[in-house]
């Protein structure tokens, strides 16, 4: 055998094994959305993507994102695992609510699908405490903050607001959209007056607020919780009246306990995804549930009741199989087509 034939088998045999290695490599290479960095959805899924390389599952987190969009682009197939919210799954079957202009939407939810869901904090309605405002009656006439663009945040945020008030946003008071990052910058800066913020209680992007000011927490008073509009908001399972204690925060000028609306998120994927590699990425993450626990004080509250209990969709068939094997109790409703 002459060099040249040496050297063409040579070549051919790097360039198979470099195809081998790609393709492996394309096998546990994943594409994840979530929020922005410092909220309960963005440390949860990057806890999820950790356990998941122990698995030999590789998946980039891509911060920032509005869930929304995340759970439609998921639909479409665009990416692999996501923050999303319980909330979203009905809408984006129907066409309606947040989901209501795309048309896209009815088709892409048949491909959600759940991994577990989780409480994962409560929605924050801060002021600077020498504003004046100790109530929502108090925001006629101001600059609220409401959430970002077309996010689920800030249409709760002007539930919220309208259960308590009757205020509506142009009329009675300035609704404020932009992306997190923005938002919290613009309270800063003083340029907005009321500031909703969905973050874990305790999370720093609140207690920020408290290093330099003092700031008052507004709570939902029973009259609020006693509207039409919050009761049918609480028939969701994702949703729950939650407790901020005085003193959470440095800066807190709340002598008294601050009744807010507490929610859940959940970990999804989409059914493309291979039964095999969710089944190990999730069996992992269990199996490492005390580590998960220690990550964050929220996340202590993730357990076998709870990672079921806001899922309002179906279960991907490989998060299905390791719930089965581990002796969860899985609604009828929530099994996977795949499986039935």
């Amino acid at each position: 055998m002459n060099y040249s034939s040496l050297l063409l088998k040579s070549v051919v045999g790097m360039a198979a094994m470099a195809c081998l290695t790609a393709g492996a490599h394309a096998q546990t290479m994943y594409q994840s959305e979530t929020g922005a960095p410092g909220g309960s959805a963005h440390s949860m899924l990057v806890t999820f993507t950790k356990m998941a390389r122990r698995a030999g599952v590789s998946i980039q987190v891509n911060a920032g994102k509005t869930l929304t969009r995340s759970m439609l682009a998921a639909g479409q197939g665009k990416i692999h695992f996501y923050s999303g919210v319980p909330a979203f799954y009905v809408p984006m079957s129907k066409g309606t609510k947040m989901y209501r202009k795309v048309k896209a939407a009815p088709a892409a939810s048949k491909n959600i699908r759940f991994i577990f869901s989780y409480p994962a904090g409560v929605t924050h309605v801060l002021v600077f405490a020498n504003s004046g405002m100790k109530s929502m009656m108090d925001f006629k006439g101001k600059k609220v903050f409401l959430g970002p663009p077309s996010g689920a945040a800030t249409w709760e945020a002007k539930t919220i607001i309208k259960a308590v008030t009757g205020y509506e946003s142009g009329k009675d008071y300035t609704g404020v959209v932009l992306n997190w990052g923005e938002g919290i910058q613009a309270m800063r800066d003083k340029k907005i007056d009321v500031l909703f913020r969905p973050v874990d209680i305790g999370s720093a992007l609140v207690q920020q607020f408290g290093l330099t000011n003092t700031f008052r927490l507004i709570t939902i008073p029973d009259k609020g919780w006693e509207h039409s509009l919050m009761k049918k908001l609480l028939e969701d399972p994702d949703y729950l009246i939650a407790t901020v204690k005085p003193k959470t925060y440095r800066g807190q000028v709340n002598e008294g306990p601050v009744k807010v609306l507490g929610y859940y998120l959940f970990i999804g994927t989409q059914a493309k995804v291979s039964s095999d590699i969710v089944y190990k990425v999730t069996k992992t993450f269990w199996d490492n549930i005390k580590e998960v626990h220690a990550t964050a004080k929220y996340m202590e509250a993730l357990n076998k009741e709870t990672a079921l209990a806001a899922v309002t969709g179906p279960l991907h068939i490989g998060a299905y199989r390791y719930y089965k094997e581990a002796g969860f109790k899985i609604p009828a409703a929530i099994v996977p087509p795949e499986a039935k």
